[in-house]
């Protein structure tokens, strides 16, 4: 695997966030939750809507007398 700083930055932050933790994962979660609640930055609820399904429509293409796509 190619490292990278960036990618080194990344690990180094993460290390440091479980170590202030102690490696508790619940302690962890619940941190990051606080964080969300007081981001400002607008997150996607997507719990409300279901999914669609594949459309009923088809896409069909046409080739004109000189191959082209019409």
């Amino acid at each position: 695997m190619v490292e990278d700083e960036i990618l080194r930055e990344v690990w180094r932050n993460r290390d440091a966030f479980a170590k202030r933790h102690h490696y508790n994962l619940d302690s962890m979660v619940e941190e990051l939750r606080q964080m969300e609640g007081r981001s400002s930055n607008r997150l996607v609820d997507r719990s409300e809507k279901p999914v669609k399904k594949n459309s009923t429509r088809s896409r069909k293409t046409r080739r004109s007398e000189t191959g082209r796509l019409s």
